[in-house]
């Protein structure tokens, strides 16, 4: 009875929204986006970075799931006109009327462009969009199995006219996507790789290599990023006594999280500046995950001398190696007590070795500022993403 009141609840609270969503499909613009949530995270930092780039006028953008946290709505919303759809992607009236008028209001305009990532709603929403409409995706990773979105879009490879990239290793995976699919080759043309923006403040902090080493681990509280592993580790840590101290950043609440004594849950941290005193303060980053994107957390701390330690995941062996002396990359175990033990057994490396610590941190800090130097993100997005007038 109760989940029934509350679904009548939300009705009428996103049919309350239905004037707002006309008022935005009624203004002439070129860019609408479609993102599941705006949650805390990589991916959501990446979506707001790529919306900030077009301002005049904003873009429409459209949270088309839903999200775990508020994590960047304060962003988002600077960023974009955004819409946070709620029933309306959900209940199959509300839906289908929406794309109605979705179709409707993008098809209108003279050169629209519609992209987003991990929406389902928007390839459903594909098949209505007019011949001059420009879709565009972008992919961060490829999810665990075939229920993956880059399974879902795929009857939709035709009509989109560029796919976004994060790294090349996906570019190789769309390639093995597409051959088992039979698609034609012609469309892997339609792949271009971006580079997400770094952050580089040029800025080294100070850090005291003696004594007790910061360990941070910057994650959102789900099973792709292992937290349970990270926990074990800092367990191991403290059963063997050695000097580090965990800092655990994001949506882990304390009740549902036991911790050992040499750990602590900071929370949540939106704040730029209050995280960036979390990676001065740091000398070793931990990923944990068994799978991820491009693990924007390891540039976002290598920018502050943070040394990772990582799961060999994604796109993060193009630039972080134990050769390159900037990071470590331990192999990604499914076993969680023996991946465990791999993490255990680099930070002892470093704990015996602080001068190397040292210069890892040099490293990691020089390889951000090579990368930034590289990086054409904007100019990059503002190509593909552009409206071209004949």
């Amino acid at each position: 009875m109760l989940k029934k009141i509350k679904k009548i609840a939300e009705n009428i609270r996103d049919l309350l929204k239905y004037p707002t969503i006309h008022k935005e499909l009624s203004k002439k613009r070129d860019l609408y986006f479609f993102f599941p949530s705006w949650s805390f995270g990589g991916a959501e930092r990446v979506h707001v970075d790529i919306m900030n780039i077009f301002s005049d006028p904003k873009p429409l953008c459209f949270i088309t799931d839903r999200s775990i946290s508020n994590g960047f709505k304060k962003e988002f919303e600077a960023a974009a006109d955004t819409i946070n759809l709620g029933r309306w992607s959900e209940k199959k009236q509300f839906k289908r009327h929406l794309f109605k008028k979705l179709a409707e209001a993008i098809n209108s305009q003279e050169h629209p462009i519609v992209s987003g990532w991990c929406s389902k709603f928007m390839y459903d929403l594909i098949p209505l969009l007019a011949p001059h409409v420009k879709v565009i995706d972008i992919i961060h990773n490829f999810m665990d199995d075939d229920k993956g979105i880059e399974w879902y879009s795929i009857p939709h490879i035709p009509r989109l006219d560029k796919r976004i990239l994060v790294g090349k290793g996906l570019v190789q995976q769309f390639q093995k996507l597409y051959e088992i699919n039979h698609i034609p080759n012609e469309y892997l043309n339609r792949l271009t790789v971006i580079q997400n923006k770094i952050a580089f403040d040029n800025h080294f902090p100070v850090k005291n290599y003696d004594g007790i080493l910061q360990i941070l681990f910057i994650a959102r509280n789900s099973p792709e990023k292992r937290p349970d592993v990270l926990i074990r580790i800092a367990e191991i840590c403290h059963q063997l006594n050695l000097p580090v101290e965990f800092k655990i950043i994001g949506d882990f609440k304390p009740e549902e999280t036991a911790i050992p004594p040499n750990a602590v849950l900071i929370g949540e941290v939106h704040d730029k500046t209050t995280l960036n005193n979390y990676y001065k303060d740091g000398h070793l980053l931990l990923l944990t995950s068994h799978r991820e994107s491009w693990g924007l957390v390891v540039f976002e701390g290598m920018n502050m001398g943070v040394v990772p330690i990582s799961t060999n995941v994604g796109e993060l062996s193009n630039y972080i190696s134990i050769e390159k002396e900037n990071g470590i990359l331990v192999e990604n175990l499914s076993n969680a007590e023996d991946l465990a033990m791999l993490f255990v057994e680099k930070l002892e490396f470093f704990i015996k070795n602080r001068p190397l610590l040292s210069k890892f941190s040099n490293n990691a800090f020089n390889t951000i500022k090579q990368l930034s130097n590289e990086c054409d993100f904007d100019a990059a997005y503002r190509r593909e993403l552009s409206v071209e007038i004949k």
